[in-house]
């Protein structure tokens, strides 16, 4: 350290680009970039996942299917796959629409800062009952049920879910109407 110095003065110099700061110590950040799919039945209803990790203090949350994209993926091949191991329906990415919506932030999981870059589909269903035959182990672990939600029913909860906007971007959907580019939806953490 240069003599005279305070040691704030000499931190503050560092570049901490690509770090976050968690606890007492700067980490370096992991990416996560992840696939996303809106699943709406006929009756205008979309399906989501509620997530509560035993190992995490945080509340349990809502969730669209989805998860990592997987090295050599294209964002479509990520979305159908997840859809399949989340849920047991069988689609092709070229029949899934978008990418609709994208949302990015910070977030951390069991001690590890991650930032996110999550891409939505949509996809089109009639009401089912998910199989979680394909579930890994981490998802047993956190998934504790799912549920089919209109627009209006995730306006009145006081669950929490994720994105927000998810309720107007289901809206949008619902309504016919195509994005030609993707709605940026605000980043939110439970």
């Amino acid at each position: 350290m240069a003599a005279g110095r305070h040691p704030s003065e000499t931190i503050r110099s560092l570049d901490l680009t690509g770090f976050y700061r968690g606890g007492c110590a700067f980490m370096k950040r992991q990416d996560r970039p992840s696939a996303r799919v809106v699943v709406l039945d006929r009756e205008g209803r979309l399906l989501l996942f509620q997530v509560d990790d035993p190992l995490d203090d945080k509340p349990p949350v809502w969730i669209t299917p989805g998860g990592g994209i997987e090295a050599g993926e294209t964002l479509g091949e990520a979305a159908a796959r997840e859809l399949r191991e989340e849920t047991g329906l069988v689609v092709s990415p070229s029949d899934l629409f978008g990418p609709v919506a994208v949302c990015r932030g910070d977030w951390e999981f069991r001690g590890t800062p991650y930032y996110s870059e999550d891409w939505f589909f949509s996809w089109r269903a009639t009401a089912f009952e998910p199989d979680d035959a394909n579930w890994t182990d981490l998802e047993r672990d956190l998934h504790r049920g799912w549920r089919w939600w209109t627009p209006d029913d995730l306006d009145r909860t006081d669950e929490a879910f994720l994105p927000s906007g998810l309720s107007g971007l289901a809206r949008l959907l619902l309504s016919g109407e195509t994005p030609t580019e993707p709605v940026e939806l605000p980043w939110r953490t439970v």
